[in-house]
């Protein structure tokens, strides 16, 4: 593959990263591999994606523990799926906070950006693999039928596995 190939590809994934926001994040407990949803606040210019987390959760322990995480984000709507492997650190910086904070983060912490459970979490893309389908469903079933009928397998969109790192 070309770079310029390969940099639209990497374009693609921090833009999706960004429109898409809502993702599960995944760790690990021992051997098994546990999710929550998070709202994610994507900084392409710091080359990680931020989270405001409370302390209280299980998922600052994992991550402690073992840092190999995963961020998974869908749009349903739009029939696109993002997969991002990295590294996640969970950080006490309460400049951090005050930069992140929204008024939607209050529903979370009433007492205020200063609320001793608050903190931060910084994920560090290395990789990640997209699907990226046709939005009409219409479409789909057409080219779903044309396929069966051809006795192939259908072309819904496209699948990149993309370096980051």
């Amino acid at each position: 593959m070309d770079s310029k190939t390969t940099e639209q590809a990497i374009d693609k994934v921090w833009d999706m990263m960004d429109d898409i926001r809502t993702c599960m994040l995944v760790s690990k407990h021992g051997l098994t591999l546990r999710s929550r949803p998070m709202h994610a606040m994507v900084a392409r210019d710091e080359g990680c994606v931020w989270f405001l987390s409370d302390k209280r959760g299980h998922k600052d322990e994992e991550l402690e523990s073992d840092p190999q995480s995963a961020l998974i984000f869908a749009d349903k709507a739009d029939r696109n799926y993002l997969s991002v492997s990295g590294e996640s650190e969970v950080m006490h910086d309460p400049a951090k906070i005050d930069e992140l904070w929204n008024e939607a983060a209050s529903t979370f912490w009433p007492r205020g950006k200063n609320d001793p459970n608050i903190q931060v979490l910084r994920f560090i893309p290395e990789s990640a693999e997209y699907w990226d389908g046709p939005s009409n469903s219409v479409l789909v079933a057409l080219k779903m039928a044309a396929a069966r009928m051809q006795g192939r397998t259908p072309d819904l969109g496209d699948n990149r596995k993309v370096p980051l790192d």
